[in-house]
């Protein structure tokens, strides 16, 4: 499969992009992973599907939305949060 990636510029109004950013973070995915998952869920849907992700991201995107559907996993919200979670991994 041809791993290439391209990358584009997209425009969003401030308000649909504070809107798709919270959302992201309420799910734990980044902004570009949660855009990613809007696009390629839209393709399927449709009859003519081609796979845009490797099989192993979307093993990787099922695994986490799974996680999200039984609760595991954190939300950090401030950089504190972040820097106290990751200390306490080790």
């Amino acid at each position: 499969m041809n791993t290439q990636r391209i990358q584009k510029l997209i425009t969003f109004s401030p308000k649909l992009y504070e809107l798709l950013e919270k959302k992201a973070q309420k799910i734990g995915v980044s902004f570009p992973e949660y855009i990613r998952g809007l696009a390629v869920n839209d393709i399927k849907k449709s009859i003519e599907y081609i796979p845009f992700i490797t099989q192993e991201e979307e093993e990787g995107i099922r695994k986490s939305l799974q996680d999200i559907d039984k609760g595991r996993f954190v939300v950090l919200e401030k950089d504190k949060d972040i820097d106290e979670h990751f200390k306490n991994l080790q």
